[in-house]
């Protein structure tokens, strides 16, 4: 399980290489048991990072959230800030991978990643290469917010506006970016589920302490306690759930 993680500043960790050139990392979570984890990633052009040429599919989920930059894994949707990517198991892409500039994103996997090629691809869109299709479909948006828009919707007991970007119907594991007002304060303390929060732009409190301008990470495990919450400023937070939190 993963531990519990509060406003950790991802601003101020260290870029870690993570063998390829020009590919860097500061893991944000990770469980130690399964391999699932949470991470910003650093690609660098000056770094001499080079793209993979053959598509590929890895065994379990990859979901991108776009932060900086600009790259592409089909050179027709780019990964620029807010856009927002899910692969889930077994979904081939990387048909035409291509990057413009360094950038960054966040990279949440269900297990460690493992690489199956696949050199003679049957489409040059996303596809599930074996098996029943998946309950979270494959998507890729270059504007999140554009193409799904907003709606009201509820954060720990507190109103919000949501952008839903991909939930699961069986099990109501999902995400969401999420505007938190000015005065948003968390009612709940505890939950069922794991909740993680990634703060984009504004800023998250704990208890009295107020929020930094920067990029807090949070992570509550299934049962964990969840602090006092609170904004006293717009705030933009990229959410993940593993079942129905109200988002």
């Amino acid at each position: 399980m993963r531990p519990q993680i509060e406003a950790l500043d991802v601003d101020a960790m260290e870029w870690q290489p993570l063998g390829p050139p020009g590919l860097h990392s500061r893991l944000l979570s990770r469980d130690p048991e399964t391999g699932a984890r949470t991470a910003l990633q650093r690609l660098s052009v000056e770094g001499r990072y080079s793209p993979p040429k053959v598509a590929h599919f890895h065994t379990t989920y990859e979901e991108i959230l776009g932060v900086s930059g600009c790259f592409s894994f089909d050179s027709r949707t780019w990964i620029r800030p807010g856009a927002y990517v899910f692969h889930p198991p077994r979904t081939v892409h990387g048909f035409k991978s291509a990057i413009r500039e360094e950038s960054t994103f966040l990279s949440r996997i269900g297990r460690d990643l493992d690489v199956n090629l696949v050199h003679e691809p049957e489409a040059d869109d996303l596809y599930v290469a074996q098996g029943d299709a998946p309950p979270r479909a494959p998507v890729a948006y270059a504007d999140a917010v554009a193409s799904l828009g907003w709606r009201s919707g509820m954060l720990l007991g507190a109103a919000v506006a949501t952008c839903h970007l991909s939930h699961d119907l069986d099990s109501g594991e999902g995400s969401a970016l999420v505007c938190l007002p000015v005065g948003w304060a968390a009612s709940q303390a505890f939950l069922d589920t794991y909740l993680e929060l990634f703060v984009l732009q504004g800023a998250v409190g704990v208890g009295a302490v107020p929020g930094a301008d920067r990029r807090d990470y949070f992570f509550y495990p299934p049962g964990g306690a969840i602090g006092a919450l609170q904004t006293d400023r717009p705030t933009i937070v990229y959410v993940n759930f593993g079942a129905e939190v109200g988002v």
